[in-house]
């Protein structure tokens, strides 16, 4: 679920994180529960961790835990990160922690004093975890990375074949390797790459470099995921770049002649994860499919005709338990399904969006490759999808002002027990998360609010990474304040997340009438607060003006 939101100035206040990477549904918070209960408006942010810094933004600064006499301290209580909001006491010997109030003690190798009267360190200046609301902790500096592959699965059953598919997809990748490792000083010349092909068996390609020409080998018990070698699958595209080449030009030819047997829509995705398990190593599964989906349980083509008035409404959004056992294994692999659909038949049901969707990747459908729109558009899909700066096996802590508490987060992953602890298999500049706080305690108004994000990934570098992002909001016992300084836009995107997400598990009219009775009674409240003129009856006060609801 994408929505834009309207373009950012520039930034220029280091102190808080920009709102490309938090946007709050208010940037002033009620003090009290009961006041944040009577305005009906939901205390939120819409969360990018991985957002790209706009134009004449500078980009985030990198510091290591490694660095002699380094200050990345994390909380003592909650264990979060070092930001601005922290407090020091004791000339330094001591930091207070917004989120849980604890109170950690400074290791003699961190110590700096404060400046005289003040509460901040002589080197905040110098240190960006002191003075930036966004920076970014070199976890793994001079240790072993883990660099992650990329898998191709390519379907060679006899659909693909007869509809020329399979050939043009050939062509595709072979150009796309090609400019991905003459790039100039791009990473990806060093990503491991594999092959695999499949219909009702599957076919691996050993691109050992030792070897005089790529091994097939064919397996047709699929049942158990078994692989009789490992060696050779993942290769680095530098030193296989001339056998995977071989191996797409001949596809073609060594599958003319395939039988008309369905393919297995089940291999690609569960031996791809199998191989990124053996190999030990995150990556993305990039399978292309052209045979219809055969184990959906709706169909597009019968018609919807009485379907969403009908029991079966939440079945077309409910993942099966296999995509969520699946999904949940992807996470901790950190291994990301991207589908792109060949098929002209109109497809429904649980599959194929689940899978690719949980994990962090998507379905790009096309409906005649051979023309040169689809064929334009299959390779600008292509490039993106694997040019996308991604982290695997992401951990994100959210953390809030002591007398808050995260009480909900919305968005496409598979939730936990925890809201406030999300794990993802993957993450790219795209992904937006919607979280929502509640009061169980009064704030402070002089202390305000304090929202921290830490994202810890692993990069396409194989570098361990932990991005840090802060921002401090007012709180008031006005309401009108929280409306004055309520933002629109994010507050529409926190409610699709949101619905989306409750679609799963209930019906749409109920969410629909939930929604309307919560938006006006949000707004009667609005206007009973900052209206300053009598309106009535229907009217409520936009932009100065009276307009009828």
């Amino acid at each position: 679920l994408f929505l834009y939101l309207s373009p950012l100035h520039v930034t220029l206040s280091p102190g808080s994180a920009s709102p490309r990477f938090i946007r709050c549904t208010s940037y002033s918070f009620p003090s009290e529960g009961g006041a944040a209960q009577r305005c009906h408006l939901p205390l939120g942010a819409i969360i990018t961790p991985l957002a790209q810094p706009g134009a004449g933004e500078r980009p985030l600064v990198q510091v290591s835990r490694s660095e002699e006499g380094a200050c990345v301290l994390c909380c003592g209580g909650c264990a979060a990160q070092m930001c601005p909001s922290f407090t020091w006491q004791d000339c330094g010997q001591r930091f207070h922690c917004p989120f849980c109030g604890h109170v950690t003690e400074v290791p003699w190798q961190c110590y700096q004093p404060t400046a005289r009267g003040r509460t901040r360190r002589v080197d905040a200046e110098q240190r960006a975890e002191l003075s930036h609301g966004s920076y970014e902790i070199l976890e793994t500096q001079g240790q072993q990375r883990e660099c992650p592959a990329l898998l191709l699965a390519v379907d060679v059953s006899s659909q693909a074949v007869r509809g020329g598919q399979l050939t043009h997809i050939c062509q595709q990748l072979r150009s796309f390797l090609d400019s991905l490792q003459r790039d100039s000083g791009s990473d990806q010349s060093q990503l491991r790459v594999g092959v695999v092909t499949y219909h009702s068996s599957l076919h691996l390609y050993n691109l050992n470099p030792a070897l005089s020409r790529p091994h097939m080998l064919v397996i047709t018990q699929t049942e158990e995921l078994e692989l009789p070698v490992w060696e050779g699958l993942l290769v680095p595209l530098r030193d296989c770049r001339t056998a995977i080449d071989k191996v797409l030009q001949q596809i073609p030819s060594l599958f003319s002649e395939a039988e008309d047997s369905p393919a297995s829509q089940e291999l690609p995705v569960h031996y791809g994860l199998h191989i990124l398990k053996v190999a030990g190593c995150p990556g993305k599964v990039l399978f292309f499919h052209t045979a219809p989906p055969s184990d959906g349980s709706l169909n597009c083509s019968s018609g919807s005709s009485g379907f969403f008035s009908s029991s079966k409404e939440k079945s077309l959004f409910q993942p099966p338990e296999h995509c969520v056992a699946l999904a949940q294994e992807c996470v901790a692999q950190g291994c990301s399904f991207h589908l792109f659909l060949f098929s002209q038949q109109a497809v429904g049901g649980a599959w194929p969006g689940h899978t690719p969707y949980l994990t962090g990747g998507g379905v790009y459908s096309y409906g005649c490759l051979q023309g040169q729109v689809d064929s334009e558009q299959f390779h600008s899909d292509l490039r993106r999808c694997v040019d996308t700066e991604t982290g695997y096996r992401v951990e994100m802590q959210v953390s809030v002002s002591k007398g808050l508490r995260v009480s909900g987060c919305f968005g496409a992953f598979t939730p936990g027990p925890d809201p406030a602890h999300i794990r993802l298999a993957t993450i790219d500049w795209h992904t937006a998360l919607a979280v929502q706080f509640t009061h169980h305690s009064p704030l402070d108004e002089e202390r305000g609010v304090v929202i921290q994000v830490a994202l810890s990934y692993t990069s396409s570098l194989g570098e361990r990474r932990t991005r840090v992002h802060s921002l401090s909001l007012r709180c008031s016992r006005h309401l009108v304040d929280t409306f004055r300084n309520c933002q629109a836009e994010t507050l529409l995107t926190f409610y699709c997340k949101r619905v989306y997400c409750a679609v799963l598990t209930r019906p749409l009219q109920d969410l629909r009438d939930e929604l309307l009775t919560e938006l006006t009674a949000m707004l009667t409240c609005y206007r009973q607060h900052c209206s300053t003129t009598a309106l009535t009856h229907g009217q409520v006060r936009e932009g100065g003006k009276c307009s009828e609801t």
